[in-house]
């Protein structure tokens, strides 16, 4: 067989065995996708937006519309650019984005397997053992565990990549080295992981050229494929900025992804198979994981043999010096005489180390063994990648090579260690290949072809009975007409900017301050909020609109606070907000809302002033209107510096900015980057010390309320007495300036033995509040230093950080308690006071309760007299219209 029907047969046979294996899904593929939605609509949104902007704006691809008013909100997950491409052309033929997503997923899938036969076929010359290889790499339980992550299953290219990489190392060919460059381009052009697994072998390969005895010969080629990868590599630059800004801008303790490791491969995840595997499941002495969990590792017990003939032959050929023995490997018929794509008419070929065979010719000579060099690089490269998935520290011990690497900035994201088995079973896949090669040639001379044939044939059964999986999840997705409708009147309102609601439910965190940790509570809760985003996240392809919600791979700062100010919708605080974040619709989703509740709301969003009904949908969705109304500048608002009176020299401390909101709108702030601040220290002799730190402005400050924006820097080594000027250098608050007296000296820490003692009181001058169920809000408090040692607001440490505990007790509920962590805005120096807001959020069912507050020395004491008053939190009530006193903080 020769030239394209050999290769449209192949390719055929992997779409069938994928069709067969995939089944039922693969017949329902236009309205469902294979296990749950979650990551599976994110790709298919990911995939249409990359559609939607080249067409529209190219210029913004990463400025998409979900996590309004977050920038470069594509970053916060994988981009799929090449594959998106491929996607939005059959959407654009189909009209239906999640068919188009199904295909591409699916057609990739089947194109590993023909991606593998190519390249096992170059490196041994055998149809049958590239078959073996191809049929591994494909339908390997890892490959349907991690379906549903395109980004990461879609490795089709990389066996390609390899051909073209050895092809020109071979032979020299301007079309091999192009193809290299285009393959490298498109692979790393799906995803951050496809990048550092194609790095990986191709920096070994080079390095193997490197090193090799006759690398003069291939100085030039050396060269130019560097020079390709590097011209690559400034073509996928522009798609990498927006993902090193945004790591950039990040909280410290999540901007380490490195180290942030999520899931890293176990020595029961390489006996993992999916509970839809029909052999094991029969068998069930295997652990199971599930499609799209990325957990079964198990490569199958067929490769073991494999990989034991594998190394027996390459041993015997190496006591042989040559890849077999002339009697055990005569002259055969089954010589590789087709090139990969080419049409070029190859031989057989010497054992001989990468880089040092012969050109392929034209003429067909005798076939021999594989030639050993290759056997050897893939076993290497499937240990380097071995050791990779195992993570940093591996059953308590430090993986020195995964950490080294791993400070490189592209592997820096690589959060799941686990993904680099896509490399062991690459590996694994070339080892059946060369196994089932070397049982060919054995038999083939020993008995004749057919008996070659049929003990290959019978391995690759064998393997196709480990793989096979029946009956693979799938759900349901609303396409077409099934879509609800209010998205498509979205469609027809051009500067639109939406909320969808209720948003997810959060459980009450512990402390409420900016950045803010979320509190799902449960994982049942954390996997319906997130279908819950992913499905406005896939609605959005269908009107584009700018919108809060969304779910990706990161969730920005600005996200976090709506999430925690829209627990109290429908309440005039959470409507405060969405104005002043600028957001015109609220789609309301009314089966979110518990039956005995309904009507509760319902009155509430009547009462809200400045809201007003659009329409009311038959499918239980209320499309709402926002009126415009004037925010609060940052300019309006009054600032004082809140720093420590006296701190250590040369030791961090830390301060903070204390905003408040005296006029009768609310402030938003829509920046989340760093914001700088410059300090410079002048001492009595004139000598100056200069210092850089940074802080997150707050994102929403009331009328009438506070927020404390907190950072830390360091001292000056000296003691004595300094001016200490505060100059914020970009972000909102550009060119304000403060000065303020610091004193630099020794001051015991609260845990040395010391005295600790400590005031505290309420500075609202009332003992009792109303608030919305879930609403946040800031209480201002009087706290003072009278003891003689330092209270720092962060200590570093599990114990000794300083702050006001907030105790809620439910009023008719003895055994109800929730406890929340007000924060100083400073490290506080004895005899220090300070007047500041913390921030609280009420508890979320109706009831009486009482707020008991104290100064609390995290893990060794409680300070000074508790401090009470009586919260009442209703539903259905008057809000007040009074306005509250609004205390400049005193240093």
């Amino acid at each position: 067989m020769r030239g394209v029907r050999e290769h449209l047969l192949i390719i055929c046979l992997f779409l069938v065995l994928v069709f067969f294996l995939t089944l039922p899904f693969v017949i329902h593929m236009q309205d469902t996708v294979i296990s749950s939605h979650v990551d599976n609509l994110l790709n298919t949104w990911i995939m249409s937006w990359d559609g939607h902007a080249v067409a529209t704006n190219p210029t913004a691809l990463f400025q998409a519309n979900i996590n309004y008013p977050s920038s470069d909100s594509l970053a916060f997950s994988e981009h799929l650019f090449s594959f998106a491409i491929v996607a939005e052309l059959i959407a654009i033929i189909t009209g239906n984005a999640v068919f188009a997503y199904n295909f591409v997923s699916l057609i990739a899938f089947a194109l590993c397997g023909y991606t593998m036969y190519l390249l096992v076929k170059y490196l041994t010359g055998n149809r049958w053992g590239a078959l073996a290889a191809g049929v591994f790499f494909a339908l390997v339980p890892y490959h349907f565990s991690t379906i549903v992550h395109v980004h990461v299953s879609a490795y089709c290219l990389q066996p390609l990549l390899l051909l073209f990489l050895f092809k020109y190392f071979d032979r020299g060919k301007v079309v091999d080295l192009a193809g290299l460059g285009l393959t490298f381009l498109a692979q790393s052009l799906l995803s951050w992981y496809q990048l550092a697994f194609c790095s990986i072998p191709i920096a070994l390969f080079l390095l193997w050229q490197l090193i090799s005895h006759r690398r003069r010969e291939k100085v030039k080629q050396f060269v130019l494929a560097i020079a390709v990868l590097l011209l690559c590599m400034m073509i996928i630059i522009p798609f990498a900025i927006p993902y090193f800004r945004l790591h950039r801008e990040m909280p410290e303790k999540e901007s380490e992804p490195a180290i942030n490791v999520i899931a890293h491969a176990s020595i029961k995840d390489y006996l993992r198979v999916l509970p839809q595997n029909w052999l094991y499941d029969k068998l069930g002495f295997l652990p199971t994981g599930s499609p799209g969990a990325g957990n079964a590792l198990f490569p199958g017990f067929m490769i073991f043999p494999l990989g034991l003939l594998a190394l027996i032959f390459m041993f015997a050929s190496w006591r042989n010096d040559s890849p077999a023995s002339a009697d055990a490997y005569p002259n055969g018929e089954d010589v590789a005489d087709v090139d990969t794509g080419t049409g070029d008419v190859t031989e057989s070929r010497e054992a001989e180390p990468p880089g040092e065979r012969a050109p392929p010719g034209k003429s067909d000579v005798e076939e021999v063994a594989p030639p050993r060099s290759y056997l050897i690089f893939f076993l290497v490269l499937g240990i380097i990648s071995f050791a990779l998935s195992i993570g940093p520290d591996p059953h308590g011990v430090s993986n020195i090579f995964y950490k080294a690497l791993h400070k490189l900035p592209i592997y820096g994201f690589v959060r799941f260690p686990i993904r680099y088995h896509i490399m062991v079973i690459l590996s694994l896949a070339v080892v059946a290949g060369y196994a089932c090669t070397y049982i060919y040639q054995y038999l083939k001379h020993k008995k004749g072809r057919v008996w070659g044939t049929a003990v290959v044939s019978a391995v690759i059964l064998l393997m196709l009975l480990e793989f096979f999986v029946v009956n693979l999840p799938y759900v349901k997705v609303e396409t077409g007409d099934e879509v609800p409708r209010v998205y498509y009147d979205l469609d027809e309102m051009d500067d639109a900017i939406i909320v969808e609601a209720p948003m997810p439910f959060v459980d009450n965190s512990v402390i409420f301050e900016d950045p803010l940790t979320i509190n799902y509570g449960t994982l049942d809760n954390t996997f319906n909020a997130a279908l819950q985003e992913q499905d406005a996240t896939y609605f959005s392809i269908y009107h584009w609109r700018e919108m809060i919600n969304g779910m990706s791979g990161y969730y920005p700062l600005f996200y976090r606070r709506s999430l925690v100010e829209m627990q109290s919708f429908p309440s005039p605080r959470a409507l405060d907000f969405l104005v002043a974040a600028g957001v015109t619709h609220i789609v309301f989703h009314w089966d979110r809302v518990p039956e005995e509740e309904k009507e509760a709301v319902r009155n509430a969003l009547e009462e809200l002033s400045g809201l007003g009904t659009v329409k009311d949908y038959a499918d239980g969705i209320s499309l709402y209107s926002i009126a415009c109304s004037e925010s609060a500048g940052v300019e309006q608002l009054e600032l004082q510096p809140s720093f420590p009176q006296v701190t250590p020299p040369g030791g961090a401390f830390n301060a903070g900015l204390i905003l408040l909101n005296p006029t009768a709108f609310s402030f938003c702030n829509k920046d989340e980057s760093r914001q700088h601040l410059e300090l410079t220290w002048r001492n009595d002799d004139g000598e100056v010390k200069r210092a850089k730190t940074y802080f997150y402005a707050p994102f929403f400050i009331p009328s009438g309320e506070g927020a404390v924006a907190s950072f830390a820097s360091k001292a000056p080594s000296e003691t004595g007495d300094y001016t200490l000027t505060v100059s914020a250098t970009d972000g909102i608050l550009r060119g304000w300036t403060w000065d303020l007296e610091v004193a630099v000296g020794g001051v015991p820490d609260n845990q040395s033995g010391g005295t600790n003692l400590g005031e505290l009181a309420l500075d609202s001058g009332k003992d009792t509040l109303v608030r919305y169920p879930a609403e946040t809000f800031s209480l201002f408090v009087r706290a003072r230093n009278q003891g003689g040692t330092q209270w720092p607001r962060d200590s570093g440490e599990p114990v000794g950080s300083v702050g006001i505990t907030a105790v809620w007790n439910r009023n008719d509920d003895p055994d109800y308690e929730m406890q929340q962590q007000g924060m100083l805005p400073c490290d506080m120096s004895p005899s220090q006071a300070l007047i500041f807001p913390i921030a609280l959020q009420a508890p979320v069912e109706d009831g009486e309760y009482t707020l008991t507050m104290r100064i609390n020395i995290l893990g060794v004491e409680y300070l000074g007299t508790p401090v009470t008053l009586t919260l009442n939190v209703e539903r259905e009530r008057q809000m007040e219209t009074e306005e509250e006193e609004v205390l400049v903080p005193q240093p």
